[in-house]
């Protein structure tokens, strides 16, 4: 019998588990979304929440806490440096979870987006804008160094037809 146990088993030992969910909160934390099964999404959601709500105390001894379970020194330092600051209105709730219509091809688990739910969309955007201005820049370069290349051979082919 289940009674009064708390949290997701997800079939596997207990040290597995909570290495696993110390990964899937480091990644979170890192890229703010990610897509995994809907039980690790379950299960991260909950702990990602307490641990988000640790942050919010900043202080000292919840930094070691939240580093107890999450044992990832720059989810850590972005945690308790940005993504706190963003939940400071908010009593709970920090995660997002989007069941997704795609299955998992190894074992066929349904797949699900877990994301936070203040999340920084303005610098991915611009990272974006960013790498399609290079590229354009890429580009516009390629058809130069072309041109440089036919200038210099027809250059050759004029002083050798003069000679």
């Amino acid at each position: 019998m289940r009674h009064r146990s708390l949290g997701y088993r997800i079939q596997v030992n207990s040290s597995h588990r909570r290495a696993l969910i110390s990964n899937l909160l480091a990644s979170l934390f890192t890229h703010e979304r990610i897509k995994t099964t809907i039980l690790h999404a379950k299960a991260l959601s909950r702990e990602a929440d307490k641990i988000i709500t640790l942050a919010k105390r900043k202080n000292l001894h919840s930094r070691r806490l939240a580093a107890k379970k999450l044992r990832d020194k720059i989810a850590l330092k972005k945690l308790f440096d940005d993504i706190q600051g963003r939940y400071d209105g908010r009593k709970g709730g920090y995660t997002r979870i989007i069941k997704l219509s795609g299955y998992r091809k190894g074992d066929g688990a349904s797949l699900a987006l877990i994301e936070l739910t203040e999340r920084r969309i303005v610098k991915e955007e611009k990272k974006e804008k960013e790498e399609s201005a290079t590229n354009v820049k890429q580009i516009e370069e390629k058809p130069e160094k072309e041109s440089f290349v036919k200038k210099v051979k027809n250059a050759v082919k004029k002083k050798a037809t003069a000679k």
